[in-house]
């Protein structure tokens, strides 16, 4: 089982060789959302669906440490949770990205050298160089949603520019309203959209620049809205290394509402067969 949870929603899904389909449900989360809230919704699908996990795997945005969730900013009340502890099958607590990154680079080569971007109501990335995790000094590397651009308006992070969150803000209307005015062709609305994806594209151009990737994998719901990942395309590529450009491939992730949960199942799967390589992603 596997549980991706996000700043507004929390997707829980169940797969496996006794069942016949996949098992999912979408529980909403929001920034007073607990580690009780999320304890009550897993124990409720396990037990409305009658299931018995041998494996857990937990994604949470955020900083994750030792298995210890040590400050998320849109969760801020899963700071020092230690995830799901009371069922006796292996579980694993890791960041939402670097469970997207365990998935993605399940079918690449072992020596492949990737990003992997998500842009939901912040942004993350995670990375790996010749097969190996980029951890840093304690194992939190690709906070991008922290990188510093300069606006009129002074030094704004990335999250502040290019986030769901930030994008709502500036348009001043929920995300339905945000869709139904694109569909409608409203421009102040979609400059808006534009200036979050060119400023999303930019630090993609960075990734691009300084890591020199073969694959970048985007995924998240920002993205759905009209013209944001055009932007953010165009952006890049304007912006990045010809050449690195050249020899990388951007794309978005296919299934990219489940690449994190499924990533989170790999993880603690292995895990429980106790595979060595996991380490590098905790």
């Amino acid at each position: 089982m596997g549980v991706d949870v996000g700043g507004t929603k929390m997707l829980l899904l169940a797969e496996g060789q006794e069942l016949t389909d996949q098992v999912i449900r979408r529980v909403e989360t929001g920034a007073g959302t607990t580690p009780g809230d999320l304890e009550k919704a897993v124990e409720e699908f396990l037990a409305d669906h009658q299931l018995v996990p041998t494996a857990l795997g937990v994604a949470v945005p955020g900083l994750v440490e030792s298995g210890q969730v040590r400050v998320s900013d849109v969760l801020p009340q899963l700071a020092g949770w230690d995830g799901l502890r009371g069922h006796a099958v292996p579980s694993v607590l890791v960041n939402d990205i670097r469970g997207a990154l365990a998935q993605e680079t399940s079918a690449l080569s072992e020596s492949a050298s990737v990003a992997v971007v998500l842009c939901g109501t912040a942004v993350g990335s995670a990375y790996l160089s010749e097969g190996r995790v980029i951890r840093g000094a304690r194992g939190w590397a690709g906070e991008v949603g922290s990188l510093p651009m300069t606006t009129p308006q002074g030094v704004r992070r990335l999250d502040e520019l290019a986030g769901g969150g930030a994008l709502v803000r500036a348009a001043g209307m929920p995300p339905g309203l945000i869709h139904a005015a694109l569909a409608e062709g409203d421009r102040r609305v979609q400059t808006v959209v534009n200036a979050a994806g060119e400023a999303f594209g930019l630090a993609l151009a960075s990734l691009v620049n300084v890591l020199n990737p073969d694959v970048v994998r985007v995924a998240g719901g920002t993205l759905g809205y009209l013209g944001y990942w055009d932007a953010a395309l165009r952006a890049a590529q304007a912006h990045a290394l010809p050449e690195l450009w050249d020899t990388c491939t951007v794309a978005r992730i296919e299934k990219s509402e489940q690449v994190v949960a499924r990533g989170a199942i790999r993880l603690a799967t292995a895990m429980a067969d106790g595979q060595a390589w996991i380490g590098q992603y905790l």
